[in-house]
């Protein structure tokens, strides 16, 4: 009898251990998804595919990544070529998001390499020989938002009160606003509404898109900023009554852009490390990015050199000439195409001069523009310049439509002192 009860204790025991084990084992394991409900990853079909989403630990290599995995070193060395005019490999980020995708659940095929760019942008390896490496997208959502605020001490300090994206501090100084209001002399009251898009992936906000209206109220003055598409394919902002806010020469060479680095007497170099001065100012844009000259001119170069890369050079009039770095490699087939060379007249706005790149000696893709004025080089945010055409006549009509849809939305946009007004006049009527 108790030979019997010992093996009984035995045999619980021993189940006990090995449903443990089984939990450890499983707790250990990479997660390895097994799409049934998704059937697309990074627009990939997923049919009898398995993903293993992971992120880029310190000191790896993707060349490490795939060896791991079995892809011998012919491959590697393709998918890194192929993928540098996209983006370059030996670039990727610690903590940054990658995802392996399998032909089967032991993951001894590996497929598909993809490493997420940024929010937005994605590169993929297709690793079945010979390999193909292509950039895509993820589905951005936009959505319409308002907001405002009123100052107390920056800009800066009341969209955060509002919660709204610093972004928008660049946009309303760098874009909107930079020949009409000094942000560096605000003042506490001053106040400000915007009508612009957010941007979203998979859900999550991942910035401000396109900005369609502002007021920004300075010493109890109104300035209005309506977006509206004078010149083709690029849009500026109008006040109220059709004159343009920026001076004769647009605010970027490229559309929906961020300034990366400003005009400066003294700046550490991102590639020497010296501290030097930088005459220009950086445009950050996607590789591809098309260039347009800022205003009407001539080119007067189109050139290359170890350190700006391939660039132009144009001349305005006597007086103003400008020059923009870094641009594609693909720059030269457009320049031989559209015969973009030395005595080409360009139009504003129009005519592309190039695509945004990474040559020469560039940390990442964008586009230096620098700017003479009388033969000296300026920042053209703090030159005085002189004033662009206000709308067409042409235009009027349609540009009157769009002017009264968005000034109307501003109207019905609350500043947050007039929003504890009405809460506290409720209450009053309330009580009695």
């Amino acid at each position: 009898m108790r030979i019997l009860l010992f093996n009984i204790i035995i045999l619980i025991l021993s189940g006990c251990i090995k449903s443990q084990k089984k939990k450890i084992d499983e707790y250990n394991k990479p997660v390895v998804s097994e799409i049934i409900s998704k059937k697309y990853r990074y627009n990939i079909k997923l049919d009898d595919l398995y993903y293993l989403d992971k992120k880029i630990l310190k000191n790896e290599f993707v060349g490490d990544i795939l060896r791991t995995h079995n892809i011998d070193f012919k491959t590697i060395d393709q998918v890194a070529k192929l993928s540098r005019p996209i983006f370059d490999l030996r670039e990727i980020a610690a903590d940054a998001n990658y995802t392996l995708i399998f032909d089967d659940t032991l993951k001894t095929k590996l497929k598909y390499f993809v490493y997420e760019i940024n929010k937005v942008d994605f590169l993929v390896a297709n690793l079945t020989a010979p390999p193909i490496v292509y950039l895509d997208k993820k589905q951005v959502t936009i959505k319409e938002k308002t907001g405002s605020g009123v100052i107390n001490s920056s800009l800066w300090y009341a969209m955060e009160e509002s919660n709204l994206s610093a972004k928008l501090v660049n946009i309303f100084a760098d874009e909107i606003y930079p020949w009409t209001i000094d942000f560096f002399r605000v003042k506490p009251g001053d106040k400000f509404k915007v009508i612009y898009d957010a941007k979203y992936v998979d859900g999550e906000f991942i910035g401000v898109g396109k900005v369609h209206a502002a007021l920004f109220n300075s010493n109890k003055i109104n300035y209005y900023a309506i977006a509206f598409n004078e010149v083709q394919g690029f849009e500026d902002y109008f006040d109220e009554k059709g004159n343009n806010l920026r001076k004769f020469f647009l605010k970027a060479p490229v559309s929906f852009t961020r300034i990366s680095s400003r005009f400066t007497n003294r700046r550490k170099h991102p590639v020497t490390g010296r501290w030097k001065g930088h005459f220009g100012t950086d445009f950050a844009a996607p590789i591809g990015t098309p260039i347009y000259s800022t205003a009407d001119g001539e080119i007067i170069e189109t050139s290359y050199n170890k350190y700006n890369g391939y660039y132009v050079k144009i001349k305005h009039n006597s007086t103003y000439t400008t020059q923009y770095l870094h641009m594609d490699k693909s720059s030269k087939t457009l320049w031989k195409r559209n015969k973009i060379k030395r005595g080409k007249k360009v139009q504003q706005g129009v005519d592309i001069i190039g695509y945004v790149g990474r040559s020469g000696q560039a940390t990442g893709p964008h586009v230096c523009y620098r700017f003479w004025k009388n033969g000296k080089q300026v920042d053209p945010f703090k030159t005085q310049l002189p004033s662009s055409k206000p709308v067409k006549e042409s235009n009027k009509n349609n540009f009157e439509l769009i002017k009264n849809k968005w000034m109307k939305k501003l109207e019905s946009i609350h500043y947050p002192n007039e929003l504890i007004n009405i809460d506290s006049l409720n209450k009053i009527s309330t009580h009695h």
